[in-house]
């Protein structure tokens, strides 16, 4: 969703399937920052090619090897490519 203040907010549920074939579900909620004018760039489709995105994913999972993620609150960090079509960002975990 964009809002009309320019903030694109993000609202993900996804499962992951980890080396070794383990299951890990994440939910993340986040905030994309095109600027201050996306709301407009958007419609009148001239929004900038890249702007950062940052969001904050929770893991659940009941794979023995990844119990230590459902203890973990993360904060991801990056940037989102228009150019290329694509979405890039370092996750750090808080134990």
């Amino acid at each position: 969703m964009l809002r009309k203040d320019g903030i694109g907010v993000l609202d993900v549920r996804a499962t992951m399937e980890m080396q070794g074939g383990a299951l890990v579900y994440t939910a993340y909620t986040g905030l994309l920052d095109p600027g201050p004018n996306a709301y407009e760039a958007f419609l009148n489709g001239t929004l900038p090619p890249r702007f950062r995105i940052r969001t904050a994913p929770r893991f659940q999972t009941s794979h023995a090897d990844y119990l230590w993620m459902n203890r973990v609150q993360a904060y991801g960090v990056g940037e989102v490519d228009l150019t290329n079509a694509s979405v890039s960002y370092g996750v750090y975990a808080a134990l």
